[in-house]
C-alpha cells in the first residue's frame, strides 16, 4: 500500500467517526474507534513502518489528515 491509500482510509474513518459525534466518547470507542484500531492493527501487520497511534489520531481529528508522523529514531 501507499500513503495516499493509508490517507483515504483514515479520512473514511474520520468522517464516520464525525458523524457519529452526538455519541459520547465510549460509544464512538466502541465503534469508529473499534474498527479504526483493527484496521492500524492489520496495516501495521502488513508494514511495520507504519505508524499506529498517528493514524489513530488523524482518525479522532488531533491531527491533520496529510499530517506526517515524527521519524522514528534508530
Amino acid at each position: 500500500m501507499h500513503r495516499k491509500d493509508y490517507i483515504l482510509i483514515a479520512e473514511a474513518l474520520h468522517k464516520a467517526y464525525v458523524v457519529n459525534s452526538g455519541m459520547n466518547m465510549s460509544q464512538k470507542l466502541n465503534g469508529v474507534g473499534e474498527a479504526a484500531g483493527f484496521i492500524a492493527d492489520a496495516l501495521e501487520a502488513e508494514n511495520p513502518r507504519f505508524d499506529h497511534a498517528h493514524f489513530l489520531a488523524v482518525v479522532r481529528g488531533e491531527k491533520d489528515l496529510n499530517s506526517r508522523p515524527a521519524r522514528r529514531q534508530s
